[in-house]
């Protein structure tokens, strides 16, 4: 369906092009905005760069901006570090929920040191009154990215990535939690060498296991306008509890996407997907990767991982990290 000019908006983000009727794109949450009004938009969204916030975190870049926050590149001044600088929108500053999600992500992050999940430097409230937190900066680019950027990802460098992946989501799962956003967009690459290092980011979804969802999704938020429908568990779109494998099936759908270069379940849009995770079976990944050769098995592990009921899944992301990497092993 093609988009009118002087009708269309684009992410800030990843710069893809939507219509009018969006207000989030459905790949990475960016708030969407007219392209003329962009750098207006940048702007106006919080604190500019070379701004000074909470006297010690100097605004080096325009920021990433999503529904409820702004990540700033910014330098903080007393430890002589570049970090990544996540703070309310203002907007949010009264809203009990989501204050209380934030809160809870910085919780969690303080009680957490991994290597393949994000490090939290300090967590307050700025002169404005808007909750922030200062976190690593990650160079390199997320595993989003590289799935737009080539389609598919090399079967035996996933196998590395997912490894990692795992290892960071089991070290959550120990503590009772799920990340509840495991997105290709919140996992993070650096290039190291001849290998990748992944950090995960952005648990503002974190919840504890086998907790009924605080705030169900409504259809519009794995709808049209908002990120998720493409890696969201069928639990997460009807509003039950949740636990680890929830995380299990959002993962079971990056690695499909990542070794046949297309989603489990694609649509014309939010809705459609949606329907389809609910209801319709995934095709076998060896039958939608022409020119790629995959291991016998792994269809069946990656299957097993997008079951719907949790009960037929893999039980825990240990085992489904083994499974995955003995099905490589041919």
């Amino acid at each position: 369906m093609s988009v009118e000019q002087g009708q269309e908006k684009k992410c800030p983000n990843c710069e893809r092009v939507y219509g009018a009727g969006l207000d989030y794109c459905p790949f990475d949450g960016g708030t969407l905005v007219s392209p003329s009004a962009a750098g207006a938009k940048v702007a106006q969204s919080g604190y500019s760069v070379g701004q000074t916030v909470a006297d010690k975190y100097t605004i080096l870049a325009p920021p990433k901006t999503g529904r409820h926050c702004a990540v700033y590149k910014a330098r903080d001044v007393q430890a002589n570090r570049v970090v990544a600088l996540k703070v309310l929108h203002a907007d949010h500053k009264t809203d009990k929920g989501v204050n209380t999600r934030f809160q809870n992500e910085g919780y969690l992050l303080s009680s957490l040191t991994h290597p393949h999940i994000i490090s939290i430097h300090d967590f307050g409230i700025t002169k404005e009154g808007m909750q922030f937190m200062a976190l690593k900066y990650i160079e390199g680019m997320s595993l989003g990215d590289v799935m737009k950027q080539d389609k598919k990802v090399d079967p035996k460098r996933m196998g590395v990535l997912f490894s990692q992946i795992c290892d960071g989501l089991s070290a959550v799962h120990q503590l009772m939690k799920i990340h509840g956003a495991v997105y290709p967009h919140h996992l993070m690459l650096t290039p190291t060498g001849s290998a990748d290092i992944v950090t995960l980011i952005d648990f503002s979804r974190s919840q504890s296991l086998g907790v009924k969802q605080e705030d169900p999704p409504e259809l519009d938020y794995f709808g049209d306008s908002a990120k998720g429908v493409l890696y969201a568990s069928p639990e997460q779109m009807t509003g039950e509890a949740l636990d680890d494998r929830s995380d299990i099936y959002s993962l079971g759908c990056i690695l499909y996407e990542a070794l046949t270069g297309v989603a489990p379940f694609e649509g014309a849009n939010g809705v459609e997907i949606r329907q389809k995770h609910l209801a319709k079976k995934p095709l076998p990944p060896s039958t939608v990767t022409p020119g790629v050769r995959l291991p016998q098995y792994v269809d069946a592990v990656v299957l097993k991982a997008l079951e719907k009921s949790p009960d037929k899944r893999h039980q825990t992301i240990e085992k489904f990290s083994r499974d995955f990497r003995n099905a490589m092993a041919g």
